[in-house]
């Protein structure tokens, strides 16, 4: 077991069993929990509490498990995080993410657990926007304390996931655990997406927000939803051409057309164009293969053809040939310019992009001036509210990992410490979520969404980061050699 230095030999054997410690301690928390819940009568609570003991404690000891957590159960609970009342919100998204992260220092630093995780130049640009973005609440916004709630739940918690990524040190077996789930969720969003559409009756109503006109699982709106498609249908996919065994790679091949599937029914033009690029760019990818991409288009043509979806072709025409909310969106993106120009420097405030949008807003051309409507421009609405230089300190580092990502490729694309078509593959997603979030505003709608931007870039950087310690270490390796051929001549 690597141990960081000042640790000494005698310590180890106690430190082997911090994580059972730590296990048998969040057990016995969550029993006073259960307990207390238990008097006051509230056995729903005490129920959940209980079941959580056993996931909590092993969650202690192997803390990617708190990652797939928050994928597989908070999509469920996604839409009630304005309302504070679902503790699946508080266990996972608030004190989860940030309670595995100072988990997984407190290991590295006793010696437990070493992380690979070292402190670059884009963690500090990170750490400048959340600075800048606490301080812009508090001089700009009229209510900032409820603000500052929000700035931690849709950026910051995010965030976080980028530094806890990278902290954990993901194993093969993370990755494939990661897949397995990702392919769950789109089973699970497509046929909730579908049965939205055929059998309304049969899902809870805070599903059904868009039933009749978008498809958008359990997420409220189709972006977040064609965003989680299509990261998991590029994970799926890579593992498919992976596999060897044909059934394993066939049952994958389904699910990605299950995926292609629900994009199609988000009747979303932003999505169809996120997903249209990605496709192209798996041409490029797996150029050798495209014969199996057209074949997932004919089974999906047949389904959409001739399943009970089938009549929402002519829906999907109709959603094409819509010029209005173009229209609204032209409107609200020159308002957000004609703000940036005022307000270049400082914003108007976090969340405050509403309250000053309409006075902004002017007729564009021939577009009529339409009032009403919200931001559609994540980008254009950060600049608006927190200003450029805070703006480009959020798209510093993902700017950051695409030249040392070209860079790095250039350097060792022949190199068996990473796969560059998985690399590749992420940064597909990546330009989904980009594509996606210049039709949308995405940062204040979903969270969910803000996270699987950052998830996607910290899996990026740790795959660079790989090659960064490699080279560290044959360079380390190699000065007392060089200082002895130097001695020698």
């Amino acid at each position: 077991m690597l141990q960081p230095e000042g640790v000494t030999t005698r310590w180890r054997p106690v430190l082997a069993y911090a994580p059972h410690v730590a296990s048998v301690l969040v057990v016995l928390c969550i029993s006073v929990i259960a307990g207390a819940a238990v008097a006051r009568g509230l056995w729903q609570v005490a129920v959940a509490v209980a079941v959580a003991a056993p996931i909590a404690a092993f969650v202690t000891r192997n803390p990617f498990t708190a990652v797939l957590a928050w994928l597989l159960f908070v999509p469920y609970v996604v839409q009630q995080l304005t309302s504070d009342v679902h503790p699946l919100v508080w266990t996972l998204h608030r004190l989860g993410v940030p309670a595995m992260l100072a988990l997984v220092v407190v290991y590295h630093t006793l010696g437990v657990r070493r992380s690979p995780f070292r402190f670059r130049h884009y963690d500090l640009a990170l750490a400048a926007f959340i600075a800048a973005g606490v301080l812009n609440i508090l001089v700009l916004v009229p209510n900032p304390s409820r603000m500052l709630g929000a700035f931690y739940d849709q950026l910051a918690i995010p965030i976080a996931f980028f530094w806890l990524i990278r902290a954990i040190g993901l194993q093969r077996s993370d990755y494939r655990r990661l897949i397995v789930a990702g392919a769950w969720t789109i089973a699970v969003q497509v046929t909730i997406g579908i049965l939205s559409w055929i059998a309304p009756g049969t899902l809870p109503a805070q599903w059904l927000g868009r039933a009749g006109s978008r498809t958008v699982g359990t997420f409220g709106g189709p972006a977040p939803y064609t965003i989680t498609l299509v990261l998991f249908a590029l994970l799926t996919l890579y593992a498919a051409m992976s596999m060897r065994a044909s059934r394993g790679r066939f049952l994958f091949f389904g699910v990605v057309v299950a995926a292609q599937l629900g994009i199609f029914l988000s009747l979303s033009r932003g999505s169809w164009l996120g997903a249209g690029l990605t496709m192209l760019g798996l041409i490029v990818v797996y150029r050798r293969q495209i014969g199996r991409f057209a074949l997932g288009a004919v089974v999906l043509s047949l389904l959409l053809v001739l399943s009970p979806v089938g009549g929402l072709v002519p829906t999907a025409q109709d959603r094409l040939a819509t010029g209005d909310t173009v229209e609204g969106r032209i409107v609200t993106n020159n308002a957000a310019v004609r703000m940036v120009r005022d307000e270049p420097l400082a914003g108007f405030g976090y969340g405050s992009f509403e309250l000053f949008d309409e006075r902004y807003k002017q007729r564009v051309g021939d577009i009529p001036l339409i009032l009403g409507g919200s931001a559609h421009n994540t980008y254009l609405n950060m600049l608006a509210e927190l200003g450029i230089p805070a703006t480009i300190l959020y798209l510093a580092p993902p700017l950051i990992l695409l030249g040392l990502t070209a860079r790095s490729w250039r350097r060792h694309r022949q190199s068996l410490l990473i796969d560059w078509r998985f690399v590749t593959i992420l940064w597909l997603a990546v330009l989904d979520q980009f594509v996606v979030n210049n039709f949308l505003e995405i940062i204040h709608s979903s969270f969910w969404a803000t996270s699987l931007w950052w998830i996607t870039l910290g899996i990026i950087a740790a795959q660079l980061e790989r090659l960064h310690g490699a080279e560290s270490v044959v360079s380390t390796s190699a000065t007392p050699q060089r200082s002895a051929e130097v001695s020698a001549v």
